[in-house]
């Protein structure tokens, strides 16, 4: 994401993070084709939510036991 701006005007890039944030991902692909839709001066894509699909969804996971893995390393 961060290379973004060498090809897209950093308006772009910056709007697409935000667009991207408000629809709760953080993929790299999808700020990339929201940057270039902003560039091109397109309409951004309707979001569609979906009850179903909330089935899917999953608690973050805890990263606890990596967290004490690097505690102990440090000894």
């Amino acid at each position: 994401m961060l290379l973004l701006h060498r090809r897209l005007p950093f308006i772009a890039v910056h709007a697409a993070l935000d667009a991207v944030e408000r629809v709760g991902s953080a993929d790299p692909a999808l700020v990339a084709i929201e940057a270039r839709r902003i560039a091109d001066g397109r309409r951004p894509a309707a979001v569609v939510e979906r009850p179903a699909l909330r089935r899917f969804d999953r608690p973050a996971p805890s990263l606890a036991g990596y967290d004490a893995l690097l505690a102990g390393s440090a000894r």
